[in-house]
């Protein structure tokens, strides 16, 4: 599991690296950018903890979450349409392709959200703000 961890960390870190800066070098995506697509994130990882509580044995979600998991696109697809910058990022982080490989696998999803959570983690470390 540490190993995990550890390579969600190094993943994110490499892709807000690479990520476009601007002249003084600060990170051109906006912090509020990434966090409107974290909120929606956050709100389908509590249903799918509330669910994991209920449901331990089980390694599969169930259809309304993957519903809702799916529906994650239609969010990022919102916010890439609106900015070439969020484009960049969701194209860089695989975030369409992620989500499309999560199905129904509730560890496929945790590692997603974990991911997400680096994500604006490294995001405000190396600089991201909101002006």
């Amino acid at each position: 599991m540490t190993e995990n961890i550890q390579d969600i960390a190094k993943e994110a870190e490499d892709i807000i690296k690479s990520l476009e800066k601007d002249k003084r070098g600060n990170i051109v995506l906006k912090t509020s950018q990434l966090r409107k697509f974290l909120t929606a994130v956050n709100t389908v990882t509590n249903k799918v903890d509330v669910w994991h509580m209920t449901h331990l044995k089980e390694k599969a979600l169930s259809e309304e979450l993957s519903a809702q998991i799916k529906y994650l696109k239609v969010k990022l697809a919102y916010q890439s349409g609106r900015s070439d910058i969020v484009k960049d990022f969701s194209n860089k982080s695989k975030l369409f392709e992620r989500i499309n490989c999560i199905g129904s696998d509730y560890q496929k999803y945790k590692r997603f959200s974990n991911l997400m959570e680096a994500l604006v983690a490294y995001h405000k470390y190396y600089g991201g703000r909101d002006k």
